[in-house]
């Protein structure tokens, strides 16, 4: 008997439910206390305690302020690190000069000699005293720029409920899959400049070629819900209702991750997009950082698959690097090669185009294009083209 896709045996649907209540404590974890203020708090109290001479005592210390005061634990310990071995000797003798000095006694002279002549109990104290004036300095200086790079990354309230949600519904897939979406929706400016720019179809399928783990129909699907309950940003037009999404995705470990964030919002078929065939019918296609993996005749191949599966008025969507965007498009290009390593690519060839060129080939093929820049707040070299096919009787 053959066996179904990664993820609908039996046995893995039972595996994932004993993993669940895991996953979701990490996840509370992970995201508890949230708020640039809060953010900004956990790490003063880490590297409070951390700077405290109750060695052994750190992590117990932090769990313990952290609940107390609702603070996100991890973020909190992990602040407490700032006495690291390598840093620890250096900070251990500051707070022990600064002990002495509000005490009047000269700095501590590093001889065996003036060190036997210390009394325990008066070396206690200075370092009990030091600890906690450099420790609040320490704490306020890292509270100050926490808050600081918080505020500069928080969104509007609205949005920052549509990148929790979305990223949630990867929570079954794995700690990874959540955290790659959550990073993905918060860094890459593609998925919040396609919804805020809307122009999508009212009905019919959305087609996402090479769909990865699917973030971008989970947006919408999430978007769409939230609208509905009236958590949407003002002046942003929710998916419609009437709107299907399919993806096609060639790696089945990746594609069983967008089914389990999409369910039945979404039909996602594991397919290479390399060999021929008709693709489904569809009001608007995308490709998003798909085309550059393949070779430039491949690349003309699923163009021409692409325009002849778009219906009348359809939208093909291309985000791609810019060949033309010199020192841009170099680093875009050293990305790619770097992040084709992590993957165990070695040996993997890509090929660019220029933004012009890219336009060329989608006008010779009948389609209206415009062209926008994608790269948003990072220094990469992307541009965003949309090609519109003719209206019905045009």
């Amino acid at each position: 008997m053959a066996e179904g896709p990664e993820g609908s045996r039996p046995e893995d649907r039972a595996r994932r439910g004993r993993r669940r209540p895991v996953l979701e404590l990490l996840y509370n974890l992970r995201t508890e206390g949230e708020s640039p203020a809060r953010q900004a708090w956990a790490v003063a109290a880490g590297v409070l305690i951390g700077c405290s001479p109750f060695f052994g005592l750190h992590l117990a210390l932090c769990i313990v302020v952290a609940r107390l005061f609702r603070l996100n634990q991890i973020r909190t310990y992990a602040a407490a690190h700032v006495s690291l071995p390598v840093v620890w000797p250096f900070l251990l003798l500051a707070q022990l000069d600064v002990g002495r000095l509000l005490r009047g006694a000269p700095p501590i002279a590093l001889s065996i000699a003036e060190i036997r002549r210390l009394r325990p109990w008066q070396l206690g104290a200075d370092l009990l005293v030091g600890s906690a004036l450099v420790g609040a300095f320490l704490a306020a200086l890292f509270a100050a720029f926490t808050y600081r790079r918080a505020c500069a990354r928080r969104r509007h309230p609205d949005v920052e409920a549509l990148i929790d949600e979305t990223s949630r519904r990867y929570i079954p897939a794995g700690v990874f899959a959540w955290e790659f979406t959550r990073g993905k929706l918060r860094h890459d400016p593609l998925y919040f400049g396609l919804l805020a720019r809307g122009g999508l179809p009212e009905r019919g399928v959305l087609l996402d070629l090479g769909c990865g783990r699917g973030i971008l129909m989970s947006l919408l699907a999430t978007a769409r819900d939230q609208a509905a309950r009236g958590i949407f940003p003002a002046g942003w037009r929710a998916p419609s209702p009437e709107l299907r999404f399919h993806g096609i995705e060639r790696t089945e470990k990746t594609a069983a991750a967008a089914r389990r964030a999409l369910g039945d919002e979404a039909t996602i078929e594991t397919a290479d997009l390399r060999r021929p065939g008709a693709l489904p019918a569809a009001a608007a296609i995308f490709l998003l950082d798909v085309l550059h993996y393949l070779s430039a005749g491949e690349q003309e191949a699923l163009l021409d698959r692409a325009v002849a599966a778009l219906e009348p008025g359809g939208m093909l969507v291309l985000r791609e690097a810019d060949a033309g965007a010199g020192r841009r498009f170099a680093l875009t290009r050293a990305a790619e090669r770097l992040a084709g390593l992590a993957r165990g690519r070695v040996r993997q060839r890509l090929c660019f185009r220029s933004a012009a060129e890219w336009s060329e080939r989608l006008a010779a093929r009948g389609l209206a294009v415009a062209a926008l820049p994608m790269s948003g707040g990072t220094p990469f070299a992307n541009v965003l083209l949309a090609g519109r096919s003719p209206a019905a009787g045009q």
